[in-house]
């Protein structure tokens, strides 16, 4: 039977070894460059259930700041939920889950997470209870250049975060670094594009263009953005963030549900998207 939760401050090399391993055999994600890199912060704290020096259950949790319509909230992002596949059904995540409320619950933050529509029964359980958000976008004709792809090493992406205008007013995260820069070692980079000053990370599936960001240290209007990103054979523009822009059609987004647990009301406004690169 595994001792009670330990927080990655305890790992050994051994934990922190089969802590990435686990990641990796249950999301495919590798934690490793972006840990040796430096972006592995007090912002981010797992806790984990070890057994023999192997974590085989954890959940992470990230502290950040949510602008929402202009007012600033502090939140826990709950992420990286797993539990080695043969100790599933044991109840192992349930106990962190437990631990972790009892050491944050007085902090009387809101806790939010995403999920798959099959364990949402597993988090109401844990005092979830689900919000919906809607997908955004645009149907588009046009025939625009093609931008120029720009090479972006991680000060760049850093940069980006620092410097650039929120291009979400309405619904975005500050104090989130470690998460951005987490999507930089997924390999995010690699969707960069710029016109003018103006940068924006995107990728195209089929006639879908699925936009992720527009980063500019300057106001941006996203008339022009969808105008420059009409290319020839995309007939439709999904923002994976709440656009400013007036004519946007939103539909039931086709992703999981999110979470929140927090004493009454809803967390998010009511029509808005979190923006995907802030997601842990």
């Amino acid at each position: 039977m595994p001792k009670k939760p330990i927080t990655n401050l305890e790992y050994s090399e051994k934990e922190l070894d089969s802590f990435f391993y686990l990641a990796d055999e249950t999301f495919g994600i590798d934690f490793r460059e972006w840990y040796k890199a430096g972006e592995w912060t007090d912002r981010y704290r797992c806790y984990s259930l070890t057994f023999y020096r192997n974590v085989i259950s954890s959940v992470g949790m990230s502290r950040m700041t949510v602008m929402m319509d202009g007012t600033a909230r502090e939140a826990y992002q709950i992420g990286t939920v797993m539990t080695d596949e043969i100790r599933q059904g044991q109840g192992l995540a349930t106990r962190i889950f437990k631990h972790l409320f009892k050491q944050h619950d007085t902090d009387g933050l809101p806790y939010f997470l995403a999920c798959n529509e099959s364990v949402e029964p597993f988090y109401e359980k844990q005092g979830f209870s689900a919000q919906s958000e809607p997908e955004f976008f645009v149907r588009v004709s046009g025939s625009a250049s093609p931008l120029e792809h720009v090479d972006v090493d991680a000060e760049q992406w850093r940069r980006f975060k620092l410097e650039s205008l929120p291009f979400s007013p309405r619904l975005y995260t500050t104090d989130d670094m470690h998460i951005w820069m987490f999507h930089y070692y997924q390999g995010m980079d690699e969707d960069v594009y710029r016109f003018d000053d103006v940068h924006v990370i995107y990728i195209i599936e089929r006639s879908r263009l699925i936009l992720y960001a527009v980063l500019s240290p300057r106001p941006v209007d996203m008339r022009d953005v969808v105008a420059r990103l009409s290319f020839e054979g995309i007939t439709e523009i999904v923002f994976k963030f709440t656009p400013d822009l007036d004519g946007v059609e939103q539909r039931p987004s086709s992703d999981g549900p999110w979470m929140i647990r927090m004493n009454e009301g809803k967390f998010f406004p009511e029509g808005c998207r979190f923006p995907y690169l802030s997601q842990a």
